[in-house]
């Protein structure tokens, strides 16, 4: 009876699968030639032979770091941005937006320190002052960028 062997690559046997591993590796690409290494019989001063390093002679240099460029002697003095300048419109929907929620938490505070109560229509007002600037804020919102190739990263 001939005795069956299981296929190369057959998963469910780990010694096929070392085999083939094996086989990848042992194929793969060309082999380097690397030159002999120097006689390391010897270590030198505790050191074992495979970690025996050889450096340049720099490495009894001192350090000096490269001397900072400084850019107002080479005469570039980068230029102060545009101060930001809002619509008026636009100005009153951020201080909605940032404005009826500093309201309500001094409203609230104000109820809790003291007897006095607000109308209920008041944080109903506020809230409406809120959704109406964000809504606005969104609404006018460009569409469309000035520059569709314009990334952000601009100086």
């Amino acid at each position: 009876m001939p005795e069956t062997r299981p296929e190369p690559h057959d998963p469910s046997d780990p010694q096929s699968e070392d085999a083939a591993w094996r086989e990848i590796v042992a194929n793969f690409g060309e082999r380097v030639d690397l030159p002999p290494d120097e006689d390391l019989s010897e270590p030198s001063q505790g050191q074992s032979p495979e970690h025996s390093v050889v450096f340049g002679d720099d490495v009894d240099e001192a350090f000096e770091p490269e001397p900072v460029e400084d850019w107002a002697e080479e005469g570039f003095i980068p230029a102060l941005p545009d101060p930001v300048r809002l619509p008026l419109d636009r100005r009153i929907a951020w201080a909605a937006v940032l404005g009826a929620p500093a309201a309500a938490m001094v409203a609230a505070f104000f109820v809790q320190t003291s007897s006095a109560t607000l109308p209920s229509w008041a944080g109903l007002l506020l809230a409406l002052v809120f959704l109406g600037g964000f809504g606005y804020l969104v609404a006018t919102m460009p569409k469309e960028r000035e520059d569709p190739w314009d990334d952000g990263a601009r100086l």
